[in-house]
């Protein structure tokens, strides 16, 4: 085995990532070492490398929460893995003792661990999982039936079905979608797969709506286009939309989305936004319309596990229109911002 891997190294400015050679991670006992195979370019690291990153983070970081892996070699005193395996990372897991993981919330645990984020991700050839992450469930084994670059996927639809079971969809609700991108296909495919009627998507860019449509968007709407909203109510009805997903980092599609929510109906606040970002909003659009409106960050373990099982269910090569080499993430990166395609991955293997 080498000593030396290649990494894309994050250093917390904005733009600053470098390819450099790292050491390969050392192993103690209950830990595993995997090799990456592939790892998906998310809208959060591309948000952090345009705009610079929060206070959580580690820096210098390695990006990377969304990757198919094999594993590479075990620690002592690990049971279930042996080398050679395939695997995916859910990307966070939790301490296992304080009041949100002892209630199945791990996503919001006060001390959560997030791989690409708070510890070292997948933009490398190799890539450590702790003892605690192991034992939390943090790594789960594929099929055949699965690609790498398939498995990519499976960390934005646990997300995507994370904020979804929070909403309690019941048969034949509508649902409106705010954002085309991976995030927002992934929502609108698991919306129907989960019982939901009509589903629209709307956003502004032409050729992802085309895309949506591609992936079985019941309708399209350009946000851009003169009377949008009509063109809502004309297809979900006069009361408004059961269900209006925000899966886009804007203000704006919030503010859309309180527009055209049925009374009695529920907005979820999916789509992270820049730091600093703030909404105006009438209470009295929530008081005398008893809408609900929730948020949804990252996914438990359960709703990983639960998005793996399902995967060969879905056609997740669809999504991955672009893949790079590693020593190539910052054009990966590029095209990201521009919005071309969907999914962007790097091939490390």
């Amino acid at each position: 085995m080498k000593d030396k891997m290649n990494t894309a190294l994050f250093y917390g400015a904005k733009e600053d990532m470098r390819i450099e050679q790292t050491d390969v991670p050392d192993i103690e006992d209950g830990d595993i070492l995997l090799k990456v195979n592939a790892c998906g370019i998310c809208g959060s690291d591309a948000r952090s490398y345009f705009n610079g990153i929060e206070e959580r983070y580690k820096i210098p970081v390695i990006f990377g929460h969304e990757l198919t892996a094999q594993v590479f070699k075990t620690g002592g005193k690990v049971q279930g893995y042996k080398p050679g395996e395939r695997v995916v990372v859910a990307p966070i897991y939790g301490c296992g003792q304080c009041e949100f993981c002892v209630s199945g919330k791990e996503n919001l645990c006060e001390n959560v661990v997030v791989f690409g984020c708070t510890y070292d991700g997948g933009f490398a050839e190799y890539m450590r999982i702790p003892r605690q992450g192991v034992q939390r469930g943090a790594l789960v084994k594929i099929g055949d039936d699965v690609t790498d670059a398939e498995g990519t996927m499976i960390e934005p639809f646990s997300c995507a079905l994370h904020g979804l079971r929070r909403l309690n969809i019941q048969p034949a609700d509508s649902v409106v979608i705010f954002g085309a991108g991976p995030i927002g296909l992934s929502h609108m495919i698991i919306s129907k797969k989960i019982g939901a009627g009509r589903v629209a998507i709307i956003d502004m860019v032409e050729n992802r709506l085309k895309q949506a449509s591609s992936f079985g968007a019941d309708i399209t709407i350009n946000a851009d286009s003169t009377g949008w909203e009509k063109k809502v109510f004309d297809y979900v009805g006069k009361n408004g939309a059961d269900i209006v997903v925000t899966a886009a980092p804007s203000v704006g599609a919030i503010e859309s989305g309180m527009k055209i929510v049925k009374n009695d109906g529920k907005l979820l606040i999916f789509g992270g936004l820049p730091h600093g970002s703030m909404w105006d909003m009438d209470p009295n659009l929530v008081h005398y319309n008893e809408v609900t409106i929730t948020g949804s960050i990252d996914a438990t373990i359960d709703d990983f596990r639960r998005a793996a099982q399902m995967a060969p269910a879905f056609d997740l090569k669809k999504f991955i229109t672009h893949s790079f080499p590693i020593e190539k993430t910052i054009d990966g990166m590029e095209v990201m911002k521009r919005k071309e395609g969907l999914k962007v991955i790097l091939e490390i293997a």
